[in-house]
């Protein structure tokens, strides 16, 4: 899948559809756009919660197209096409 604007935008509206969520994290978008594969560093498991779910803010790094994708979603905010700003954690 080619990751540009049309395809963030598609994922991000696809989540919203099924879920029916209005928020969504980095990870969770990310994880949409490769077809819900984790998107940590393989053989590195980050912290789950009671429930077992991953916690995003406690993983490992991510892959560098991850840092493409939140410079996408930050300009789909920019353009009024999303309202939401995504940020990463320091490192």
């Amino acid at each position: 899948m080619e990751l540009n604007e049309k395809t963030v935008l598609a994922a991000v509206n696809d989540l919203h559809a099924r879920t029916g969520k209005r928020v969504f994290t980095l990870i969770e978008i990310a994880e949409a756009l490769s077809d819900g594969q984790r998107v940590t560093p393989s053989g590195r498991h980050g912290p789950t919660d009671a429930h077992g779910n991953l916690i995003p803010e406690l993983s490992p790094p991510v892959p560098a197209w991850v840092k493409v994708l939140n410079e996408i979603l930050l300009h789909l905010g920019d353009e009024g096409k999303l309202t939401a700003m995504v940020v990463f954690p320091p490192e």
